[in-house]
């Protein structure tokens, strides 16, 4: 093959020419029929490849248009799936408005007729709003609340009783629907109906609340034991559960209602074995546990003796008493010494003595034993309310009254001259006080006087006044004045 270029003879394979460096395009120089055919070929072989690139692009629209149909359906579903949302959203909603929001719309309206001063149509509309909605417990407590209000009370009971007798409510509804009874039964004191309740022994709620009032058990003491001629045992309940009555039996089985109702100290002083049990049983009728202590009582030493009045400081006249258990008898000395059975012996009431006394006290049963020594101070000082003068004066203004004399100068009636009362002492009268000594005297025209051997006593502390005299055993002794 020759250069296009420069003629030169270029060797086969060789892409320039070696003389003049042209590049040598190798184009075959074919025949027409050659030519025709390679065409066809080509045009045959571009329409195949044109076929293919239109199959791809039918095959790229057919994917197009399955993956927008599945787009399309998953749009579908996703807004199939939220309306199903949404409906279950309006469903809940209507059917809170329809339980909830109209039970509401009840106890809204019931208020507004209630606070505008008619309680029958409020209770109207709230029976009514029960009839619907039985099972909302805001409408019962309400509609028991204004049946209070009117003072319709079995109403507002029965109305509560339509939580506990269902089972329509939970248990707290129930407890609180319990609670609000009784409160009823207590403001009214009911105590029986309470008690009927809290003993519904079928109603688990109605078992809870009775545990809650349910005493405590009383306390007894001294704890059970030995002890030597006595024991005084007592009963106590817990005062802050509030008030409840105590039975109690001595050998008696389990106390109740019908046994001995407890008030004081039980006394056991008799020797023996003794049970004691005692029950608190409140306003309720619910009786507590009992609670039960055993005592041996041996015989011992007599009592001693109780003395009523305690030592310290008295100003008016004052009786000592002294009391023994049967059986025995009293000494008592005022000496310091010791009393015994050769001392004096208590047969009545002692007046106190004036001043400082000092007093020991024994008492002594039939076999000769002695109880232990009791001891008591006085320090008695009378309260002088009235003075000497005003005693001599009282004396005068008693016998004018009397008669015995015609004026307070001291004129007596028939006789010459007037009588002088003169204070003389104070002495103290066994169980009488404190007394001014009055000494009667005729004064004579010529200046004599003459005692008439006549005394008056008048009491220190009230200003009575009386005639004194002696008994048998020259004791001073109170002698009333009479009218002439």
């Amino acid at each position: 093959m020759k250069c296009p270029n420069c003629g030169f003879e270029i060797p086969e394979g060789h892409m320039y020419c070696d003389n003049c460096g042209k590049e040598i395009n190798f184009v075959p120089d074919f025949e027409p029929e050659v030519e025709n055919e390679i065409n066809e070929t080509l045009s045959g072989v571009a329409d195949e490849l044109n076929k293919e690139a239109r199959l791809k692009e039918e095959r790229r629209k057919k994917m197009e248009a399955f993956f927008d149909s599945i787009k399309k359906r998953r749009h579908i579903i996703v807004m199939s799936l939220t309306a199903i949302i949404v409906l279950i959203v309006i469903i809940s909603l209507l059917s809170y408005f329809f339980t909830g929001e109209s039970a509401h719309t009840y106890l809204r309206d019931a208020e507004k007729a209630k606070n505008s001063g008619n309680v029958d149509e409020a209770i109207t509309i709230l029976t009514e709003g029960n009839e619907i909605y039985g099972d909302n417990s805001d409408i019962i407590f309400r509609l028991s609340d204004y049946y209070l209000e009117q003072g319709k009370t079995q109403e507002a009971v029965d109305t509560l009783r339509k939580i506990t007798d269902s089972s329509l409510f939970p248990e707290q509804t129930v407890s609180t629907a319990y609670e609000s009874i009784i409160s009823i039964y207590e403001q009214n004191r009911d105590f029986v109906d309470i008690s009927a309740i809290l003993n519904e022994g079928d109603n688990e709620a109605a078992q809870a609340l009775r545990d809650k009032y349910v005493p405590s058990a009383p306390i007894i003491s001294p704890a059970s034991g030995e002890f030597e001629d006595y024991v005084n045992v007592s009963i106590a309940q817990n005062t802050s559960e509030g008030f409840s009555n105590i039975y109690y039996t001595v050998n008696d089985g389990d106390p109740d209602e019908n046994s001995i109702h407890y008030e004081s100290d039980i006394v056991i002083d008799s020797p023996g074995e003794y049970n004691v049990k005692a029950v608190c049983i409140n306003q309720y009728g619910i009786a507590s546990e009992i609670t039960e202590c055993r005592y041996i009582v041996s015989e011992g030493l007599p009592n001693a003796p109780e003395i009523m009045e305690p030592s310290g400081d008295y100003n008016q006249n004052t009786m000592i008493v002294a009391v023994a258990e049967e059986g025995c008898t009293i000494f008592y000395t005022t000496n310091g010494k010791d009393p015994d059975i050769n001392s004096k012996q208590y047969i009545s009431p002692i007046s106190m003595p004036v001043g400082t006394s000092h007093f020991k006290f024994v008492a002594i049963n039939a076999d000769g034993e002695m109880s232990e020594i009791v001891e008591r101070d006085y320090h008695l000082v009378f309260t002088r309310l009235y003075s000497t003068e005003q005693a001599v004066t009282l004396v005068l203004s008693t016998l004018v009254r009397l008669d015995y004399l015609l004026d307070n100068t001291g004129k007596v009636r028939g006789q010459d001259g007037v009588n002088q009362y003169i204070y003389d002492k104070a002495i103290e009268i066994e169980g009488a006080g404190e007394y001014y000594v009055i000494v009667e005297y005729h004064l004579s025209y010529d200046g004599v006087a003459t005692p008439t051997g006549l005394l008056y006593a008048v009491n220190t502390h009230d200003g009575s006044v009386n005639r004194l005299g002696y008994d048998s055993s020259g004791k001073y002794t109170l002698l009333k004045i009479s009218n002439r």
